[in-house]
C-alpha cells in the first residue's frame, strides 16, 4: 500500500513539473495556427532567383469535429497588406495542414499530411525580427488583409527567425 501511495505521489509530482509554453496556441474559430517556418533552411535568394519558398511555412489545425474548407480564410502577415485568401481545400476534422509560401497543387501526401500552397513567387513571412504584434493572423473569410485585429481567429508571434527552424504559437 504504502508503495502505491509512494508511485501515486511521483507521479503527480512529475506531471507538475512538465514544462508548459509561454503562452499557447488558441483560437475562436474552427481553425488554429499552431506552428510557423517563416525562414526556410538556406539561402533565399541564390543567383538572384528566389529559392526554396515551400520551405516556407505556417501550420493550421482544424480544431472541430467536423470538415472545414479553408476557402477564403485570410492569412495576415502583419509586415504587409498583399496578402491571398487561402484556395478551397476541405481539412477533415483534427487535422492538420501545412500553408506554403509557394506554388504546388494543395493535397494530402503518403504520409497523411496536407499541404495547401499560396502560390508567391517571393518569401513573404517575416524573419527579421522588428517589432511586430503578432507577426500572423489568421481571419474570418471575407476579412481585410489590412493588419488590423477586426476577425481574427488565431495569432503567431516568433521574432527574428533562426534558419530553417519551426516555431510553435
Amino acid at each position: 500500500m504504502r508503495s502505491i501511495r509512494a508511485a501515486l505521489a511521483a507521479a503527480l509530482l512529475a506531471a507538475f513539473l512538465v514544462p508548459v509554453p509561454a503562452h499557447a496556441a488558441s483560437t475562436t474559430g474552427a481553425l488554429m495556427i499552431t506552428h510557423v517556418r517563416p525562414n526556410a533552411k538556406g539561402a533565399d535568394v541564390k543567383d538572384n532567383k528566389q529559392t526554396n519558398l515551400n520551405g516556407e511555412y505556417f501550420i493550421v489545425k482544424n480544431v472541430t469535429n467536423k470538415t472545414v474548407n479553408l476557402k477564403g480564410y485570410v492569412p495576415d502577415i502583419t509586415s504587409n497588406t498583399y496578402g491571398r485568401a487561402l484556395p478551397s481545400y476541405n481539412l477533415p476534422a483534427g487535422a492538420v495542414v501545412y500553408v506554403h509560401t509557394g506554388s504546388g497543387t494543395n493535397h494530402r501526401d503518403a504520409n497523411g499530411k496536407h499541404h495547401v500552397y499560396r502560390g508567391y513567387a517571393r518569401h513573404v513571412l517575416p524573419n527579421d525580427g522588428t517589432g511586430r504584434n503578432p507577426d500572423l493572423r489568421l481571419k474570418t473569410p471575407g476579412s481585410k488583409d489590412d493588419n488590423k485585429a477586426a476577425g481574427t481567429l488565431s495569432t503567431c508571434n516568433w521574432g527574428k527567425a533562426a534558419d530553417g527552424r519551426t516555431y510553435s504559437c
